[in-house]
């Protein structure tokens, strides 16, 4: 992994070169190996990158350029299929100089421009700097699950991309004037949907896309034009047992290519079923044990390293162990939401930006569980979809009982399901923390609720999913998990220089998962992820199976709050969210009406409402608010 950023300018006098030199160091967690730049021409237009080296570690130095020097790469990823690649391109007449995975982007562009990204199987984020027509052309790429962010914008008459939107920030690149509508975005996905940012001239390139600037006349706007891969099964698996051998063939694979480094690779093992069978798999095809990683509380009621432990030992593999103190983890959250260049209310990757720290000592490989949910039907919220006709016929009945009767907000969510008939408003209110009604009423502003289901039915149009249920799979991996979890979890990960790999989503992997019937992912019993279970079921160390795989793995909910956030939760909840969200000082109300958050509050402080997410995301926006300019950027 590292980092890349570049400035391009539309005053041709104008020299880059200390703006982006600047951009790129502050980048430098993300590669402390090595630095590079590069201009395009002259100095009104320049890529930077900082290394982090793990192929190639001597002669993979980026930016990267062709034979004549007109063609020039940066980029932040893994391309796990370059070998193959590279003996196509090689048979096609072209000379390879480095063992890197990016010279394959330099010689694939030569050869097929951006046709080369349906063959390549791999995490990325990439600038390319095509100089063989005219003044030239930037492309920016996103990889296809999202795994490796990249974010671009235009202030000042210059473009600029970078590897996290904090960095322009610090640098003083985005225009801070807020998209008013980016409140009602997160309030109802806690997190901003790509291609949007919390910023009206700042975005985030979309899982799948591409983004072309042509340096003899750059766009007022960036256009992303989606882009796909040839990656599909030989052959469909056509019964319940040859989808169980299909699924450990394919993850074993996929496990196998993701190995690929020049540096030992580790494995973080939570003790889950995930990270368990990817540190089997990985203990199979190495010459010796992998090192594992797991992280836990000290002095918590449950010890969650244990289930770490059983699963090492029963897999013969070393394991390094970090336990955090509760408060150490309660004053991390603050930070972490500060980091980032737009508020995303996600707490659950916390401890592997913890468990970085330890890993970065003798590790900067590591592979991880993430990412098998979303594809495989692993959340609650997966199994609604199951019962949604069930939920509209008894809507009636619904709502007459007491929100309180469920955990959660889940009574008030299957209500605004039940009430859904279009599909894409359907899943977002699905997958919403704020019912896209509830947000608007929230903020005030002028805007159709139907509207903010919109980055629901962006991917509703590219999934080829046989039922609602895959359709809802398709687009809950490109939009929360690639707009959420992987954002999040690569920037704290990056953060201690460590590049987190995620067999699970692989790009062969997942074209055969997407291609599962639904129901060998959620049975008609609200079974979750329950074929995947059974398949792995013989990898995993005997005596945690009822526990990895029994009925109330597959239908028990899945954890959210970790227990020093839950118990911290809970008293701020009664103590301190009325102040801390609208007393002195508070930047809430700049965005939301104050009303409106004091209705919620005294709801749940004196009726009892279930709204535990709905307070924790306007937590993290209020934290978020007070460490940037946002609420003045919006109220001006």
């Amino acid at each position: 992994m590292c980092g890349i950023a570049g400035i391009i300018s539309t005053d041709r006098s104008r020299d880059v070169g200390p703006a982006v030199e600047r951009l790129t160091a502050e980048l430098a967690h993300r590669g402390p190996d090595g630095t590079g730049l590069r201009f395009l021409g002259d100095r009104w237009a320049a890529f930077g990158h900082r290394r982090l080296s793990i192929v190639d570690l001597e002669c993979g130095a980026q930016p990267m350029g062709n034979e004549d020097g007109q063609v020039w790469v940066v980029l932040n990823g893994e391309l796990y299929n370059h070998l193959e690649i590279r003996k196509d391109l090689e048979h096609l007449g072209h000379r390879f100089t480095t063992r890197s995975d990016t010279e394959v982007l330099v010689h694939g562009w030569e050869e097929w421009g951006a046709k080369l990204l349906e063959r390549v199987n791999g995490i990325y984020a990439f600038a390319l700097f095509d100089g063989r027509r005219g003044a030239g052309e930037v492309w920016l790429a996103r990889d296809p699950v999202g795994v490796k962010p990249l974010y671009v914008g235009r202030t000042d008459g210059q473009w600029w991309f970078a590897s996290e939107l904090a960095a322009a920030r610090r640098c003083g690149l985005v225009n801070e004037v807020a998209r008013p509508e980016a409140v009602d975005e997160f309030l109802v996905y806690r997190f901003i949907p790509s291609p949007g940012t919390f910023w009206r001239d700042a975005w985030k390139l979309p899982p799948s896309h591409l983004c072309r600037l042509d340096l003899s006349a750059l766009p007022t706007t960036p256009r992303f034009e989606p882009f796909a891969t040839r990656f599909a099964p030989s052959s469909v698996p056509a019964s319940r047992g040859e989808w169980e051998e299909a699924i450990r063939a394919g993850l074993r694979a996929a496990v196998r290519r993701q190995l690929m480094s020049d540096v030992p690779v580790g494995s973080l093992l939570s003790g889950g079923v995930d990270s368990t069978v990817v540190t089997r798999f990985m203990r199979d095809e190495l010459p010796a044990p992998p090192q594992a990683f797991a992280v836990g509380f000290r002095d918590a009621p449950v010890d969650e390293l244990s289930a770490a432990r059983r699963a090492a030992e029963a897999l013969g593999v070393p394991l390094a162990e970090l336990a955090v103190s509760q408060e150490e983890y309660l004053a991390s959250w603050p930070a972490q939401i500060a980091s980032l260049g737009e508020p995303i209310a996600n707490s659950g990757v916390l401890l592997v930006g913890l468990l970085s720290q330890l890993v970065r000592r003798t590790h900067k490989v590591v592979l991880s569980g993430q990412g098998a949910d979303e594809p495989l039907g692993g959340y609650p919220r997966h199994a609604a979809e199951r019962f949604a006709t069930a939920a509209r016929v008894l809507r009636p009945l619904l709502g007459l009982l007491p929100e309180g009767l469920l955990s959660s907000d889940r009574m008030a969510r299957m209500q605004r399901v039940g009430g859904a008939r279009e599909e894409g408003r359907r899943f977002t209110e699905t997958l919403a923390v704020f019912g896209p009604a509830e947000a608007v009423a929230l903020t005030g502003h002028a805007l159709d609720p139907d509207a903010l289901a919109e980055p629901v039915r962006r991917w509703l149009t590219v999934g080829d999913g046989a039922d609602s249920l895959n359709r809802l799979l398709y687009a809950d991996a490109r939009l929360s998990l690639a707009d959420d979890l992987l954002i999040v979890a690569d920037h704290m990960s990056m953060a201690s220089s460590v590049e987190l790999r995620v067999p699970f989503l692989d790009l062969a992997f997942i074209s055969l998962i997407e291609r599962m019937p639904s129901t060998y992912k959620v049975s008609w019993l609200g079974e979750r992820k329950w074929l995947y279970r059974r398949a792995v079921e013989p990898l995993l160390p005997e005596a945690a199976r009822p526990t990895l795989t029994g009925w109330g793995a597959r239908t028990g909910q899945k954890s959210g709050f970790t227990t020093p956030l839950e118990a911290w939760f809970t008293r701020w909840v009664r103590r301190d969210a009325e102040h801390y969200l609208l007393g002195p000082g508070s930047r809430a109300p700049d965005v939301i009406g104050p009303r409106g958050l004091r209705d919620l509050c005294v709801g749940v402080r004196e009726r009892g409402l279930p709204r535990a997410r709905q307070l924790l995301s306007l937590y993290v926006l209020e934290t978020w608010l007070r460490g940037s300019a946002g609420a003045e950027a919006i109220s001006a």
